[in-house]
């Protein structure tokens, strides 16, 4: 996963669209699709489907519903490796939307 950092950094450093979001809201659901988009292209070995599926429903809402549970070691390997980079970017982790309910 520590290859994943410098991947992350320069995708999100490097992000440029003709349509930048009007909200801070909007920029960190765009930064978070793009470094998600990034990191599973091509998909990491081991990642449970519920995790990219709840990933993917976050995404599609906008990032404003939904929790993405990581089941897996390398769910949570890259669940971690995202949080970072995120918070790097200024997004509060509140943001993030990492949890299990048992």
């Amino acid at each position: 996963m520590s290859r994943l950092i410098p991947a992350l950094a320069a995708t999100l450093a490097g992000l440029s669209s003709p349509a930048q979001p009007d909200t801070w809201a909007e920029q960190k659901c765009a930064l978070f699709a793009s470094a998600w988009a990034e990191v599973t292209d091509p998909p990491p070995p081991g990642l449970s489907p519920g995790f990219t599926d709840e990933t993917d429903s976050f995404i599609a809402s906008g990032c404003a519903t939904g929790a993405v549970c990581p089941r897996s070691p390398q769910d949570l390997a890259l669940a971690d490796t995202l949080t970072l980079m995120a918070v790097a970017e200024g997004m509060a982790g509140s943001f993030l939307p990492y949890a299990c309910s048992d």
